[in-house]
């Protein structure tokens, strides 16, 4: 939820963000010493972003749908950013919620800031709307879910596996990965993007990036309380900036050379 906010406290909490996050960059390690970030490297290739015709449980938000070309390779954390790595790089680390009980569960309660500010310091950045699509969908263009159309299943190790209905995020590599080696991509929890929320254009698009300004920024994958319908790789969803949530976390990005 977003941390509340009167009109005359505003610039007071704007101070404290920038602290905030100047002491997540402060505390930064080389990425080498953060221990058990792992990279996947997502290949460049055009696929078709939103929803996947005859799933009839889609939004207006997610059409049209539309041929998107990701033109470079990049890199995609393996897993969602857990509290271990997170504790690693930050000074301050808001208390994790009653399900939190180990460093590899996923870290939650921060902002979009915060979430950027972990990224920059790791040697990346938080990936885009159409990136984190295209590498969820781990080279299944139709498929609903990260692993294809079946419903998904929350006991450990299944190949259709993901942390939903539930009542807290499960440690990360609990499911199968998906074609791209992915953990997560769907359930556990929702993960920040680096665009605003907006609609889609109707053209194709090489490397979109979103509108450029907004009130929200998108968050994607779907959490550990969600229903399967907020689990499909087309579902969008969106949060403030400065909002933070039991189940919205995030995973970094980073460019390398093609």
């Amino acid at each position: 939820m977003p941390r509340p906010l009167a009109a005359s406290l505003v610039a007071l909490w704007l101070a404290a963000a920038t602290v905030h996050v100047q002491a997540v960059r402060a505390a930064a390690q080389s990425p080498a010493s953060v221990s058990g970030i792992s990279w996947a490297r997502i290949p460049a290739g055009t696929f078709q972003m939103g929803c996947v015709p005859g799933d009839m449980r889609c939004d207006p938000d997610e059409a049209p749908r539309r041929a998107v070309t990701i033109s470079r390779p990049f890199d995609l954390m393996a897993t969602e950013v857990t509290v271990g790595m997170y504790r690693a790089v930050a000074q301050d680390v808001d208390e994790q919620p009653a399900w939190s009980t180990s460093p590899d569960h996923p870290v939650v309660i921060v902002t979009w800031w915060e979430a950027r500010a972990f990224c920059e310091v790791v040697g990346g950045r938080l990936p885009t709307e159409a990136e984190w699509e295209y590498a969820a969908r781990g080279g299944r263009n139709d498929a609903i879910y990260p692993w294809g159309d079946r419903d998904p299943d929350d006991r450990a190790g299944a190949v259709n596996g993901a942390g939903f209905e539930g009542g807290g995020g499960r440690p990360v590599r609990t499911f199968a990965p998906n074609g791209f080696g992915l953990f997560d991509m769907a359930g556990n929890a929702w993960e920040w993007v680096a665009d605003w929320t907006g609609p889609y254009a109707a053209d194709v698009a090489t490397d979109p990036l979103g509108p450029p300004t907004g009130a929200a920024r998108v968050v994607r994958g779907g959490s550990y309380g969600d229903d399967s319908r907020n689990l499909r790789v087309s579902n969008r969803s969106a949060n403030l900036p400065r909002a933070v949530n039991v189940n919205i976390g995030f995973r970094c990005a980073r460019d390398v050379s093609s």
